[in-house]
């Protein structure tokens, strides 16, 4: 039997834009796995938890879309998008990662 990956197609990149007052300020842009890299972004976090991902499938053989996971159980076990979560059968609530990447 084969191990079931966590694959998350969608996350968050760390963009900036100009401040009004002058210099720049980061927020937080939602984008396809594949779009971000393509792009050349470089720090990505969980679209609903906001927790650490790891960008995995860059480099796919298969023609796979590349993909994230989490990089901790714990945000994984708590996050709608987490594969811990979506198995576990005891109504636990989703949450936030409760070490979020600002």
């Amino acid at each position: 039997m084969a191990l079931e990956r966590e694959k998350i197609y969608e996350c968050e990149v760390r963009r900036r834009r100009v401040k009004q007052g002058g210099g720049y300020e980061s927020y937080w842009k939602v984008k396809t796995v594949a779009a971000a890299l393509s792009d050349g972004d470089t720090e990505f976090r969980c679209k609903d938890c906001f927790g650490a991902v790891k960008v995995l499938g860059k480099n796919s053989k298969t023609g796979e879309a590349p993909y994230v996971e989490h990089k901790v159980a714990l945000d994984s076990a708590y996050c709608v998008n987490g594969l811990i979560f979506r198995a576990s059968t005891d109504g636990r609530a989703a949450r936030l990662s409760p070490n979020p990447v600002e």
